[in-house]
Order: structure tokens, then sequence, then C-alpha cells
């Protein structure tokens, strides 16, 4: 029989490691989110990095479980579970099915029994196990077929492992934890016996049942009668850490194989949970069609579009330069958009590899002279998503001051869901459904700070267009968002007339008299 190896994913453990890594996020619905997104992270890189072929994802039982029936007192002291935590654990349990991960969960039984029975069993079978866990308990399963992981520490432990951490055998780990106890399970364990007397009892016996057969013979001291008085508490507590290796599981390596994800689902889930990084891992969002990306590359065609942008109420832009910096930013071209039938672009500042301007493009002079009135107008409202940077490298490089009313999706964003953690673009198209085109793959890798200028005409007309299409779609559903949340009067009465103020102050900047600066630094130094 092939050797083949079975990824066990310890859940409820990494739950709460999930619920303590990430800082507490929510939703726009003031949904706690935090433990979800470690736990996806957790998912995501285990598969991508492990490419497991066989995997499953194990559960506690809710409430009690057998060993409460041993000892009532049973993880007694652990406080309830966080109230934040709780309306997360659906979207887990939710998130593992949409992975299409075998999710494993048996009444009166925790996720470390089911664990260690699937365990017994596959390695029956000949088959290799890689636990994933940071719970010692865990360790004890530890042989030259089962192997822990904990993606936390990125800490695979193999017998040695074991042996270096704790000075003893994976198999002889349960008699030492039995006579150190849990105290985060509320198992008593022999008080007063640490760690480290553990090890030397352990080592220096070999077992529980030899410790206790040889008791007697030991020097007198407090520690010998606490090993005494707290047999009957020793053998208990070894009980309660002993896994379970005979509940009930397949016994069928191939109803763990790994299969592709539900998209659709996981999508619905990102979505929901707003998870913008994670749901551009998932490739069913439709990239824009360019059919109606039209590349404006003569005067005459300029001609065309003005009659369509007269007959608009909005018309949306967006700018291509080589900076980040308006103030230094030259302009490359512009793409411009009145509807989601057909968008245009007007290059100006592209180059070949030499650096000589390619032809086919609209000079400077001609785009303003044709851009004057319509960003002039007080009638046509302008629309960007980050629109703040567009005014100013507008005003750098045409010399014109867009003119209200002026419209900001980046900042519509931000007024609907203060606490999202991303406003790009390209995040909020996601939850559209719609994918658009990485920048640095229109760029080719190219990591000079003009690098867009230097993008073929037809490929920059595709990728400029996609913003202008995709903002105008946001703003769409941003305008209802906007009046249903009473937020329309802040954004267009505050916000949208603060925006050109703010521009003019980053342009101007402030005013510093050297001089002064230079005899502060001398006075402080």
């Amino acid at each position: 029989m092939e050797n083949k190896t079975l990824y066990l994913i310890d859940g409820s453990a990494y739950i709460y490691r999930a619920y303590h890594a990430v800082a507490p996020l929510t939703n726009s619905k003031g949904l706690p989110t935090n433990a979800v997104f470690g736990f996806a992270n957790m998912i995501r890189r285990l598969i991508n990095e492990k490419q497991p072929g066989y995997i499953a994802v194990a559960f506690d039982s809710r409430g009690e479980v057998f060993r409460h029936e041993m000892y009532k007192e049973y993880k007694a002291n652990r406080p309830p579970m966080p109230e934040d935590l709780v309306p997360q654990i659906p979207y887990i349990k939710s998130l593992v099915q949409a992975h299409n991960l075998p999710m494993l969960e048996e009444e009166l039984y925790e996720a470390d029994d089911i664990i260690a029975s699937l365990s017994h069993v596959m390695k029956a079978q000949g088959h290799d196990v890689v636990i994933i866990s940071g719970d010692k308990d865990l360790l004890q399963l530890v042989d030259d077929q089962v192997h822990m992981l904990d993606p936390m520490k990125n800490k695979l432990y193999t017998t040695k492992e074991v042996e270096e951490k704790y000075n003893l055998p994976p198999e002889k780990l349960l008699d030492y934890f039995a006579l150190v106890g849990d105290s985060s399970d509320n198992i008593p364990g022999v008080p007063g016996v640490g760690p480290k007397t553990a090890d030397r009892l352990i080592n220096e016996y070999g077992s529980l049942e030899e410790l206790y057969a040889n008791v007697e013979s030991m020097k007198k001291s407090k520690m010998k009668e606490k090993i005494i008085d707290n047999e009957e508490m020793a053998y208990l507590s070894r009980d309660l850490i002993r896994l379970k290796s005979d509940i009930k599981v397949s016994t069928e390596l191939d109803d763990f194989t790994i299969t592709p994800i539900n998209e659709e689902a996981l999508q619905e889930i990102y979505r929901e949970l707003e998870f913008s990084s994670l749901l551009k891992e998932v490739k069913s969002s439709a990239k824009i069609p360019v059919d109606n990306f039209i590349l404006i590359d003569n005067v005459e065609k300029l001609t065309e579009i003005a009659a369509k942008i007269e007959l608009s109420d909005v018309l949306v832009l967006d700018t291509e330069t080589t900076s980040l910096d308006p103030r230094k930013a030259e302009l490359v071209g512009v793409s411009l958009c009145v509807s989601l039938n057909e968008a245009w672009y007007i290059p100006v500042g592209h180059k070949n590899s030499t650096g000589e301007f390619l032809p086919g493009q609209i000079s400077l002079a001609e785009l303003k002279n044709f851009l004057m009135p319509f960003l002039c107008s007080e009638k046509l409202a302008k629309l960007g998503h980050n629109l703040k940077y567009d005014y100013a490298v507008i005003h750098h490089c045409l010399d014109i001051r867009l003119q209200a009313p002026l419209l900001d999706t980046m900042i519509g964003a931000y007024l609907i869901d203060p606490g999202r953690r991303s406003y790009k673009l390209d995040d909020l198209c996601l939850e559209l459904d719609m994918q658009l085109t990485p920048f640095t793959e229109v760029v080719d890798g190219d990591k000079r700070e003009d690098c867009f200028a230097y993008v073929g005409l037809e490929d920059a007309c595709n990728y400029s267009c996609e913003d202008v299409y995709g903002c105008l779609a946001l703003w769409q559903l941003q305008k209802q968002q906007l009046e249903e949340n009473d937020l329309l009067e802040l954004f267009s009465q505050m916000e949208m007339v603060i925006m050109p103020i703010l521009a003019e102050m980053e342009r101007r900047g402030v005013c510093l008299d050297s001089n002064t600066l230079e005899e502060l630094s001398q006075e402080f130094q």
C-alpha cells in the first residue's frame, strides 16, 4: 500500500488561537470578524504551503464531554467563551465547508480524541499523519508516523523535537502530564510537582506505576508525602489527559481527499465579512469587458465623445501619471466615461523603450482645450476615486481647477464604513464581483516610478478604462447607500466642499523659516 499523509487540523484550538492572534475586527454591520479572519488565513496558508492531498478539521462537541463524568470539576475554572467570539463560530464552520474540507465533530468527545482515533486508524493502514495544532496534549501521539505542526510557531514536532523539549520520549508524556496536571483544564495532577520534578521522576522510575510501586523507597520529604497522598488524583489526572483512540471514525483515506473550494460560497462569506484581501484570491470575480473601451488617438474622436459628455450629468475621470506625488507628476493619460456602456482613454505621455513619445497621442494643449469646459462646468458633476489626487494633477499639469459638484467614491466608502481595512478601488470593486487588473500586471513588474509611461497604448487604455468603469459602478451603489444612511448631505455639503480646499493646501504647502529651524537645530543639539 502506498504511504500517504493525512493532515488533521485541531479546529477548536485554532479558533481561540486565531481569536487572540488577530486584533479586534468588525465588518460595517458591527459583526466581530477577527477569529474568522485568522482561521481563514491559517487554512489558506496550510493549503498553499503544504498542498496536502488529504485533510480534515476536528471540532469539540458542544457542552459536556465524557471527562466530566469522570471528574465534574473538569475545565470548571475556564471562563465562558468571549461574547464577541460566539457569533463567529458559525462563520468559521461555514468557512471550513466552503473549502470543502471534511469536518469532524462527535458528541461527548473533544477534537483531540477525534484526532487521536483517526491517527490510530491511519497508522494501522501504513499512512502518515500531520496534526496541525499547538496543544501540548497531542504531543503524546507523536511517533515515527505521526508528527505535529504548530503553524503559529512554524515548528514541526517529531520524536526528536519532543524529547528535546521535555527530556522524555512522546510515549512517556502522558505520565509526565499526569504528575504536572493542567491548570487550564483544571486537571489537578500532584500538588507541588512541577515540570522539573516530573521530568526527574519519570526518567528515574519510567512510569507512573513504577513510581508508586517504589515510592516507599524514596527519601523522606514533603514531596514524597504529596506523591503518596495524591496517588488517586495522579491516576485520575492521567485518565483525564489520556486521548481516546477508539472513537468510530472513517477508515477510508479517500474520504479525506482535498477537493476544489466552493468559490461561490467562499465569496459570499468573504463579501459579508468584508475580507477584501482574501476575496481577491477567489478567482470567480468577473473581469470587466473591454470591448467598449475606446482609445482616443486623434482630435476628431475628441469631438465625438464631447457630444456624449454634453448629454450627461456626471463625468467620471481618472488620471495616469509618472508619480504618486501630484506636485511633480507628469500626465501620461486620462480615462473618462459617462455610462457603463462605453469608456475612453486619452493618451498624452506614453513612450517607447528609448524614451521617445509614441505616435497616436493627444497633445497636452489639445487635451486642455477639450477638458476645460467640462471640468469647469458648475452643472456637470466630476466623479473619481481619490479625486483629490486627480484634482491636484489636473491643476498641476493642465492649470485647470475642477469645479463643484465633485464626487469621490473613496470618501463615500469611508462614510459608509469608517472601520474597513481597505478603501482601494480594486478591493471595493471585488465586493461588486468585478476584478480589476492589478497595476503590477499592466506594468509587467517595472519598478520605475514613471513605469506607466512605458505601457503600450492598448494595454493602458484597457487598464485605465477599467478604473472609471468600476468607479461609476461603485458610485451607483454608493449613492443609494449614502441616501439610506442619511449621509448624502454630509458627503456633498461637507466632505466634497472640503476636498478641493485640502488639495490646494497640499499643493501650496506650508511656509518655513529655514534660518529659525537651523538655529533651533543647533540649540537642541
